[in-house]
Protein backbone atom coordinates (compact mmCIF):
# COMPACT_ATOMS: atom_id res chain seq x y z
CA UNK A 1 0.00 0.00 0.00
CA UNK A 2 1.57 3.46 -0.84
CA UNK A 3 1.70 6.35 1.50
CA UNK A 4 0.88 9.70 1.63
CA UNK A 5 1.70 12.36 3.64
CA UNK A 6 -0.21 15.10 4.36
CA UNK A 7 1.85 18.14 5.08
CA UNK A 8 0.25 20.74 7.28
CA UNK A 9 -2.24 18.43 8.76
CA UNK A 10 -2.55 20.32 11.61
CA UNK A 11 -4.48 22.96 9.23
CA UNK A 12 -8.19 22.65 8.66
CA UNK A 13 -7.34 21.24 4.77
CA UNK A 14 -4.60 19.34 5.80
CA UNK A 15 -7.09 17.94 8.62
CA UNK A 16 -9.73 17.68 5.71
CA UNK A 17 -7.59 15.58 3.13
CA UNK A 18 -5.80 12.97 6.04
CA UNK A 19 -10.13 11.96 6.55
CA UNK A 20 -11.01 11.61 3.32
CA UNK A 21 -7.50 9.55 3.07
CA UNK A 22 -8.34 7.46 5.77
CA UNK A 23 -11.98 7.26 4.93
CA UNK A 24 -11.21 5.85 1.26
CA UNK A 25 -8.90 3.30 2.83
CA UNK A 26 -6.04 2.85 -0.51
CA UNK A 27 -3.37 4.12 1.40
CA UNK A 28 -1.02 4.47 4.22
CA UNK A 29 -2.00 8.13 5.52
CA UNK A 30 1.12 9.66 7.46
CA UNK A 31 -0.16 13.29 9.01
CA UNK A 32 3.01 15.77 9.49
CA UNK A 33 2.19 18.14 12.24
CA UNK A 34 4.36 20.63 13.87
CA UNK A 35 2.91 19.48 17.38
CA UNK A 36 3.22 15.34 17.61
CA UNK A 37 1.82 15.99 21.23
CA UNK A 38 -1.38 18.17 20.28
CA UNK A 39 -4.95 16.91 20.87
CA UNK A 40 -5.39 17.19 17.16
CA UNK A 41 -2.14 15.01 16.49
CA UNK A 42 -3.53 12.33 18.88
CA UNK A 43 -6.90 12.14 17.43
CA UNK A 44 -5.42 11.49 14.08
CA UNK A 45 -3.49 9.00 14.90
CA UNK A 46 -6.86 7.36 16.85
CA UNK A 47 -8.43 7.92 13.41
CA UNK A 48 -5.57 5.89 11.48
CA UNK A 49 -3.25 8.04 10.58
CA UNK A 50 1.00 7.70 11.49
CA UNK A 51 1.83 10.99 13.53
CA UNK A 52 5.30 12.47 12.30
CA UNK A 53 7.18 15.59 12.83
CA UNK A 54 7.63 18.73 10.43
CA UNK A 55 9.45 21.96 10.30
CA UNK A 56 8.42 23.70 7.48
CA UNK A 57 11.76 26.31 8.28
CA UNK A 58 14.42 24.09 7.39
CA UNK A 59 15.27 21.11 4.74
CA UNK A 60 15.93 18.89 7.52
CA UNK A 61 12.97 19.39 8.97
CA UNK A 62 11.01 17.64 6.17
CA UNK A 63 13.24 14.96 5.60
CA UNK A 64 11.72 12.20 8.61
CA UNK A 65 8.31 13.03 7.63
CA UNK A 66 8.95 12.19 3.46
CA UNK A 67 11.01 9.06 3.73
CA UNK A 68 9.96 6.44 2.17
CA UNK A 69 6.76 8.24 1.23
CA UNK A 70 5.49 7.89 -2.78
CA UNK A 71 2.63 10.51 -2.83
CA UNK A 72 2.15 14.00 -0.89
CA UNK A 73 -0.41 16.56 0.12
CA UNK A 74 0.78 20.16 0.48
CA UNK A 75 -0.30 23.31 1.25
CA UNK A 76 2.08 26.60 2.30
CA UNK A 77 0.53 28.60 5.28
CA UNK A 78 0.61 32.38 5.42
CA UNK A 79 1.28 34.62 8.25
CA UNK A 80 0.10 38.07 7.56
CA UNK A 81 1.81 39.03 11.27
CA UNK A 82 4.94 38.10 9.85
CA UNK A 83 6.70 41.30 7.61
CA UNK A 84 8.03 39.02 5.56
CA UNK A 85 5.13 36.99 4.94
CA UNK A 86 5.10 36.43 1.13
CA UNK A 87 9.21 35.57 1.15
CA UNK A 88 9.15 33.26 3.99
CA UNK A 89 5.91 31.13 2.78
CA UNK A 90 7.53 30.79 -0.97
CA UNK A 91 10.89 29.80 0.86
CA UNK A 92 9.11 27.10 2.83
CA UNK A 93 7.29 26.00 -0.23
CA UNK A 94 10.52 25.86 -2.08
CA UNK A 95 11.77 23.89 0.66
CA UNK A 96 8.53 21.17 -0.10
CA UNK A 97 9.23 21.22 -3.58
CA UNK A 98 13.07 20.32 -3.38
CA UNK A 99 12.44 17.26 -0.64
CA UNK A 100 9.49 15.87 -2.41
CA UNK A 101 11.96 15.69 -5.66
CA UNK A 102 14.84 14.75 -3.34
CA UNK A 103 12.92 11.79 -2.24
CA UNK A 104 11.70 11.22 -5.78
CA UNK A 105 8.09 11.18 -4.90
CA UNK A 106 5.80 9.76 -7.51
CA UNK A 107 2.83 12.58 -7.08
CA UNK A 108 2.24 15.72 -5.77
CA UNK A 109 -1.23 17.37 -5.21
CA UNK A 110 -0.82 21.25 -4.45
CA UNK A 111 -2.34 24.48 -3.37
CA UNK A 112 -1.81 26.55 -5.49
CA UNK A 113 -2.65 30.37 -6.19
CA UNK A 114 -2.66 32.91 -9.01
CA UNK A 115 -0.21 35.67 -9.50
CA UNK A 116 -2.71 38.34 -8.64
CA UNK A 117 0.50 41.28 -8.31
CA UNK A 118 2.03 40.65 -11.37
CA UNK A 119 -0.83 40.27 -13.22
CA UNK A 120 -2.73 43.69 -11.36
CA UNK A 121 0.19 45.52 -9.58
CA UNK A 122 -1.77 45.07 -6.04
CA UNK A 123 -0.73 42.06 -3.66
CA UNK A 124 -2.30 39.80 -2.36
CA UNK A 125 0.54 37.71 -0.69
CA UNK A 126 -1.19 34.53 0.47
CA UNK A 127 -2.44 33.89 -3.50
CA UNK A 128 0.67 35.16 -5.06
CA UNK A 129 3.10 32.91 -2.75
CA UNK A 130 1.40 30.12 -3.89
CA UNK A 131 1.76 31.29 -7.73
CA UNK A 132 5.40 31.11 -7.33
CA UNK A 133 5.64 28.36 -5.62
CA UNK A 134 3.57 26.60 -8.14
CA UNK A 135 5.77 27.90 -10.84
CA UNK A 136 8.49 26.19 -9.13
CA UNK A 137 7.50 23.08 -8.91
CA UNK A 138 6.82 23.24 -12.46
CA UNK A 139 10.15 24.63 -12.89
CA UNK A 140 11.69 21.34 -11.47
CA UNK A 141 9.49 19.11 -12.96
CA UNK A 142 7.77 17.70 -9.92
CA UNK A 143 4.76 15.40 -11.24
CA UNK A 144 2.02 17.56 -9.64
CA UNK A 145 -1.54 18.34 -9.53
CA UNK A 146 -2.79 21.90 -8.60
CA UNK A 147 -5.79 22.74 -6.46
CA UNK A 148 -6.89 26.05 -6.74
CA UNK A 149 -9.28 27.13 -4.05
CA UNK A 150 -12.39 29.52 -4.05
CA UNK A 151 -14.03 30.99 -0.88
CA UNK A 152 -14.50 28.17 1.71
CA UNK A 153 -17.98 27.68 3.38
CA UNK A 154 -16.35 27.73 6.31
CA UNK A 155 -15.05 31.35 6.34
CA UNK A 156 -18.67 32.40 7.29
CA UNK A 157 -17.79 30.40 10.78
CA UNK A 158 -14.39 32.46 10.99
CA UNK A 159 -13.54 35.62 9.33
CA UNK A 160 -16.04 36.27 7.61
CA UNK A 161 -18.80 35.59 9.84
CA UNK A 162 -21.89 37.54 9.85
CA UNK A 163 -21.62 40.50 11.88
CA UNK A 164 -24.56 41.09 14.34
CA UNK A 165 -26.34 44.52 12.97
CA UNK A 166 -29.66 44.59 15.02
CA UNK A 167 -31.94 41.72 17.16
CA UNK A 168 -31.81 38.68 14.80
CA UNK A 169 -30.11 40.78 12.11
CA UNK A 170 -26.77 39.97 10.38
CA UNK A 171 -24.92 41.82 7.69
CA UNK A 172 -22.31 40.15 5.19
CA UNK A 173 -19.32 41.86 5.43
CA UNK A 174 -17.71 40.45 1.92
CA UNK A 175 -16.92 43.02 -0.59
CA UNK A 176 -17.54 41.21 -3.44
CA UNK A 177 -20.54 43.41 -4.77
CA UNK A 178 -22.81 41.78 -7.38
CA UNK A 179 -20.17 39.77 -8.49
CA UNK A 180 -20.70 36.25 -8.08
CA UNK A 181 -18.36 34.19 -5.45
CA UNK A 182 -17.30 30.55 -6.55
CA UNK A 183 -17.04 28.80 -3.08
CA UNK A 184 -16.60 25.29 -1.89
CA UNK A 185 -16.66 23.12 1.67
CA UNK A 186 -13.09 22.62 2.90
CA UNK A 187 -14.40 19.13 3.67
CA UNK A 188 -15.36 18.55 -0.05
CA UNK A 189 -11.71 19.82 -1.02
CA UNK A 190 -9.91 16.80 1.21
CA UNK A 191 -12.00 14.47 -0.94
CA UNK A 192 -11.86 15.85 -4.50
CA UNK A 193 -7.56 15.66 -3.26
CA UNK A 194 -8.16 12.05 -2.60
CA UNK A 195 -9.28 11.65 -5.47
CA UNK A 196 -6.21 13.08 -7.26
CA UNK A 197 -3.83 11.31 -5.64
CA UNK A 198 -6.10 8.01 -6.32
CA UNK A 199 -5.96 8.62 -10.24
CA UNK A 200 -2.23 10.35 -10.64
CA UNK A 201 -2.16 9.31 -14.21
CA UNK A 202 -4.94 10.99 -15.00
CA UNK A 203 -4.68 14.24 -12.91
CA UNK A 204 -0.38 14.81 -13.19
CA UNK A 205 0.35 18.27 -14.66
CA UNK A 206 -3.13 19.28 -14.50
CA UNK A 207 -4.86 22.19 -12.81
CA UNK A 208 -7.91 22.06 -11.21
CA UNK A 209 -9.64 25.26 -9.96
CA UNK A 210 -12.17 24.34 -7.98
CA UNK A 211 -16.02 25.50 -7.36
CA UNK A 212 -19.16 24.03 -5.90
CA UNK A 213 -21.11 26.65 -6.82
CA UNK A 214 -21.49 30.49 -7.83
CA UNK A 215 -23.52 33.18 -5.53
CA UNK A 216 -23.73 36.53 -5.21
CA UNK A 217 -23.13 38.00 -1.43
CA UNK A 218 -27.03 38.92 -1.58
CA UNK A 219 -27.81 34.83 -2.78
CA UNK A 220 -25.71 33.76 0.12
CA UNK A 221 -27.16 36.15 2.43
CA UNK A 222 -30.54 35.11 1.50
CA UNK A 223 -29.65 31.05 1.56
CA UNK A 224 -28.80 32.06 5.21
CA UNK A 225 -32.68 33.58 5.72
CA UNK A 226 -33.94 30.17 4.31
CA UNK A 227 -32.09 27.67 6.95
CA UNK A 228 -31.62 29.56 9.90
CA UNK A 229 -35.29 31.76 10.49
CA UNK A 230 -35.99 34.17 12.21
CA UNK A 231 -32.41 35.45 12.11
CA UNK A 232 -32.14 37.59 8.89
CA UNK A 233 -29.10 38.01 6.74
CA UNK A 234 -28.66 40.97 4.37
CA UNK A 235 -25.16 42.03 2.04
CA UNK A 236 -23.58 45.14 3.97
CA UNK A 237 -22.37 46.21 0.40
CA UNK A 238 -19.02 46.84 1.99
CA UNK A 239 -16.71 48.52 -0.64
CA UNK A 240 -12.77 46.81 -0.48
CA UNK A 241 -11.91 50.00 0.50
CA UNK A 242 -13.92 49.99 3.65
CA UNK A 243 -13.32 46.04 4.18
CA UNK A 244 -9.43 47.17 4.38
CA UNK A 245 -10.21 49.97 6.90
CA UNK A 246 -11.81 47.86 9.16
CA UNK A 247 -10.81 44.43 8.97
CA UNK A 248 -9.52 43.70 12.45
CA UNK A 249 -5.87 42.12 12.00
CA UNK A 250 -3.20 41.33 9.89
CA UNK A 251 -3.71 40.66 6.09
CA UNK A 252 -6.80 42.79 5.41
CA UNK A 253 -5.45 44.49 2.58
CA UNK A 254 -4.26 40.93 1.05
CA UNK A 255 -7.67 40.17 1.64
CA UNK A 256 -9.25 42.83 0.42
CA UNK A 257 -7.21 42.78 -3.33
CA UNK A 258 -8.56 38.97 -3.25
CA UNK A 259 -11.94 40.42 -3.74
CA UNK A 260 -10.77 43.19 -6.19
CA UNK A 261 -9.24 40.64 -8.05
CA UNK A 262 -12.26 38.05 -7.92
CA UNK A 263 -14.36 41.30 -9.01
CA UNK A 264 -12.46 41.47 -12.14
CA UNK A 265 -13.05 37.76 -13.38
CA UNK A 266 -10.07 37.20 -13.59
CA UNK A 267 -10.26 33.30 -11.37
CA UNK A 268 -11.45 30.76 -13.79
CA UNK A 269 -13.18 28.07 -12.26
CA UNK A 270 -14.98 24.61 -13.12
CA UNK A 271 -17.78 23.92 -11.16
CA UNK A 272 -18.53 21.20 -13.48
CA UNK A 273 -15.00 19.43 -12.92
CA UNK A 274 -15.84 19.60 -9.57
CA UNK A 275 -18.71 17.96 -8.89
CA UNK A 276 -17.35 15.43 -11.64
CA UNK A 277 -14.44 14.60 -9.38
CA UNK A 278 -16.77 14.76 -6.23
CA UNK A 279 -20.01 13.93 -6.76
CA UNK A 280 -20.93 14.36 -2.89
CA UNK A 281 -19.82 18.15 -3.07
CA UNK A 282 -22.29 20.23 -1.45
CA UNK A 283 -23.78 22.93 -2.79
CA UNK A 284 -24.02 26.25 0.21
CA UNK A 285 -27.99 25.04 0.77
CA UNK A 286 -26.82 21.73 1.53
CA UNK A 287 -23.88 22.71 3.57
CA UNK A 288 -26.07 25.43 5.53
CA UNK A 289 -28.92 22.95 5.95
CA UNK A 290 -26.45 20.35 7.47
CA UNK A 291 -24.59 22.35 9.76
CA UNK A 292 -27.37 24.48 10.96
CA UNK A 293 -26.30 24.35 14.62
CA UNK A 294 -22.69 24.60 14.52
CA UNK A 295 -23.35 27.88 12.33
CA UNK A 296 -25.79 29.20 14.81
CA UNK A 297 -23.60 28.30 17.88
CA UNK A 298 -20.49 30.54 15.72
CA UNK A 299 -23.47 33.26 15.76
CA UNK A 300 -24.08 33.01 18.99
CA UNK A 301 -20.32 33.22 20.47
CA UNK A 302 -18.70 36.88 20.67
CA UNK A 303 -17.53 38.58 17.69
CA UNK A 304 -14.30 37.67 16.31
Amino acid sequence: METVVVLGADKDLGQSVVHALLQDGSFTVRAAVQDTGSPLAQQLQQAGSQIVAVNFKSASGLQEALKGAQKCFASTTTDFTDIDALKNEIHQGYLIADACKQHGLKHVVFQGGHHVHRRYGFPARHMDAKACVNDYMNEISLPKTELILPFLYESFLTTFKPKPAGPNFYKLDIPAGETPLDAISVKHVGLIASVLLKNSHKWIGKSCPLSAERLTVDQYAATLNEHLQPRQFKDSRISVRMFVENYNGAGGEDLGNMFEFWKKGAQKTNVALTHTLCPETQRFSQWVSENKDLIINRLEQHPL
